[in-house]
């Protein structure tokens, strides 16, 4: 507890609750869908990694993962990263550019890793990267600018 006798939960329980939150509440959703799991939080870098399956249906034609699915991964983990530092709303996505470097092949999954660049009281930055698992190399790179819309009380 805190000195208001609020219950204090750790990072890391809270990004799990937001988590299975949206995995089975917002099932149906794309966000839903992407079945996105915590793989590590760091408090002092203001860093998280999700790991995200890869299912049959976010194949391109040419066998890879598709690029929009890939975006739409880092932008939902740059949002997590924003939310989970900030404490306020869900933020909204502001602005945001990817830059392919690699195709992500269809295997267990990909890792998006993202950290706050700037935390500030209306606006936030955040940095990320799709990594392929199996070589460690990154896929892609995105920054997102995003809205930060303090809580009602």
């Amino acid at each position: 507890m805190d000195a208001n006798g609020e219950i204090v939960v750790s990072t890391e329980q809270w990004l799990q609750d937001e988590l299975v939150f949206i995995n089975e509440k917002m099932a149906a959703t794309l966000i839903g869908r992407l079945k996105a799991e915590l793989l590590s939080c760091d408090d002092a870098t203001q860093e998280l990694t999700l790991r995200y399956p890869l299912q049959d249906w976010q194949v391109n034609g040419l066998g890879t993962l598709h690029g929009g699915m890939i975006n739409t991964m880092m932008d939902l983990t740059m949002s997590m990263v924003v939310y989970c530092f900030s404490r306020e709303t869900i933020p909204p996505t502001v602005s945001m550019t990817a830059n392919y470097l690699r195709p992500v092949p269809m295997e267990d999954y990909v890792l998006i890793r993202a950290r706050v660049t700037s935390l500030g009281r209306r606006n936030a930055t955040a940095y990320c990267e799709a990594i392929v698992p199996k070589t460690g190399k990154v896929a892609c790179t995105s920054i997102g600018t995003y809205a930060i819309i303090p809580k009602k009380a």
